[in-house]
C-alpha cells in the first residue's frame, strides 16, 4: 500500500497532522473490530490487516518527510492559543495526571489486567468504574487542550491524553473463550501474551514505581513488549490475535512517548 492509498484508506488528506492520523486509527480499529462485526469476521479480520498497513505506512511517511505546509484555516490554531506558560493550566494537568495515575494504580493492584478474573462479582464491579472514571478523565484533558497555555504544556497534555486514550481501549479488549491453539496460532498467541505481559510490567514500573535506571525510564520491557508485538504483525497476519495486538502496539507508542516526556522534563 502506497501513501496515498493509505491516507485514502485512514480516510485523511495529505495535511493531516499524526494527531489526525493517530485519532483516525483509533476511530476505524473499533469499526473493524470482530466485535462489532460478528458476521462479517472475514471482512473485519481483512479490514483489520489493511488499517496496520495504512497506519505504518502514513506514520513512517510523516517521520521522514519534512512539515508539508498548511492549506489556510479559519478557526484558531493551537499556535493562536499559545499564550505562554500559564499557573492555572499547569495545575489542572497535575491533578488530571494524578486522577489517570490512580486508575491505572486501581487497574493494576486489583488484577484487572487478568482479563478473565475482572469479568464477575466484585471485580467486574471495580472494572467498570474504573473503566467509567478513566473516561472521563480523558474527555477532561480533551477540554483542557482548549486553555490557554505554552507549547510544552500542550504537548504535556497531548502526551498524557494519548497515553489516557490507549490505555482506556486496552481495558476495553475482551476475552476469548478458552481454548487450545496449536501452530501458527500457538506462536502467535504465546508471542502477544509475552508482549502483553512486558508491556503492563513497563508501565507499572515505569508510571507506578517510578523505577530509574541512571535517571531515565528502563527501556528493557518495552523493546521486549515492541518486539513481540511486530512478530505476531509481521509474522502471523491471519493471527485471530491481531486486532488486540493492534490496540497492544497503539498503547506502546502512546507510553513511550509519555515516558519520552517525563525523561526530558526530569
Amino acid at each position: 500500500m502506497d501513501v496515498a492509498e493509505a491516507y485514502k484508506f485512514l480516510k485523511l488528506d495529505e495535511y493531516a497532522s499524526v494527531e489526525d492520523v493517530s485519532a483516525s486509527f483509533r476511530r476505524l480499529l473499533k469499526e473493524y473490530h470482530p466485535d462489532r462485526n460478528g458476521d462479517r469476521g472475514e471482512w473485519s479480520h481483512r479490514m483489520t490487516v489493511l488499517l496496520t498497513e495504512a497506519y505504518a505506512a502514513v506514520t513512517a511517511h510523516l517521520r521522514t518527510e519534512p512539515d508539508q505546509p498548511m492549506p489556510e484555516r479559519d478557526e484558531p490554531t493551537r499556535e493562536d492559543r499559545d499564550a505562554g506558560y500559564s499557573v492555572t493550566m499547569q495545575m489542572r494537568i497535575a491533578e488530571l495526571y494524578d486522577g489517570l495515575l490512580d486508575q491505572v494504580f486501581a487497574y493494576y493492584t486489583n488484577g484487572m489486567d487478568n482479563i478473565y478474573l475482572r469479568q464477575e462479582g466484585t471485580m467486574r464491579y471495580r472494572f467498570r468504574t474504573t473503566v467509567r472514571q478513566t473516561a472521563v478523565l480523558i474527555d477532561a484533558l480533551r477540554e483542557t487542550q482548549e486553555w490557554p497555555g505554552s507549547s510544552l504544556q500542550y504537548r504535556q497534555l497531548t502526551a498524557i491524553h494519548d497515553f489516557a486514550a490507549a490505555f482506556y481501549e486496552n481495558m476495553l479488549i475482551k476475552p476469548k473463550e478458552h481454548q487450545i491453539y496449536s501452530g501458527e496460532e500457538q506462536k502467535a498467541v504465546r508471542l502477544y501474551r509475552q508482549g502483553s505481559d512486558a508491556l503492563d510490567q513497563a508501565i507499572r514500573e515505569g508510571l507506578l514505581e517510578t523505577r530509574l535506571e541512571r535517571g531515565r525510564v528502563s527501556p528493557g520491557g518495552r523493546n521486549t513488549a515492541e518486539r513481540a508485538f511486530l512478530l505476531v504483525l509481521a509474522n502471523f497476519p491471519a493471527s485471530a490475535y491481531i486486532p488486540e495486538t493492534l490496540i497492544k502496539m497503539y498503547l506502546f507508542r502512546s507510553f513511550t512517548a509519555l515516558c519520552t516526556f517525563l525523561e526530558a522534563a526530569a
